[in-house]
């Protein structure tokens, strides 16, 4: 597929925008690792190939594993993610997908057995973050960066 356009070339303050927001969640002092889990499981619903190929590497580097990456699809399924993990992983799911216009009172129950408010805010903005990037990824038909083997 071709790119459509470059968002950062034709509106850099927007970008710059969107990147003072990455910068913000990057910054919240929330585990990085988790907050990688997050995105890339997010990148993975919303078929952002641009995204999942960059927080393969960077989800490596702030501490996931082989396995929980290569199995973060069927997360549901895997026992390769903590109680934590599982319960972040719905509730990205839940605020990404938004079925019948709601988030479950069920997951959010189990968020908070294991997040603040403040940490569930957090971990909102960065659901919030990712899927805004997917959305501008994919719309614009950005190609993923692939380093050669």
């Amino acid at each position: 597929m071709e790119q459509r356009f470059d968002v950062s070339k034709l509106i850099p303050d927007g970008y710059k925008a969107m990147y003072g927001v990455h910068t913000y969640v990057q910054n919240s002092g929330m585990d990085l690792g988790l907050l990688e889990l997050i995105r890339l499981r997010i990148s993975q619903i919303n078929g952002c190939a641009f995204c999942v190929a960059m927080h393969v590497p960077l989800g490596r580097k702030f501490g996931l594993s082989e396995h929980q990456i290569h199995l973060l699809a069927t997360w549901k399924e895997a026992p390769v993610f903590s109680a934590k993990e599982r319960a972040a992983l719905a509730w990205a799911e839940a605020v990404t997908v938004l079925v019948s216009q709601d988030v479950p009172d069920a997951i959010y129950a189990a968020l908070q057995s294991h997040f603040s408010a403040e940490e569930i805010a957090k971990l909102t903005f960065c659901i919030a973050e990712i899927n805004a990037w997917n959305r501008l990824m994919v719309a614009s038909r950005t190609p993923p960066a692939i380093a050669d083997a």
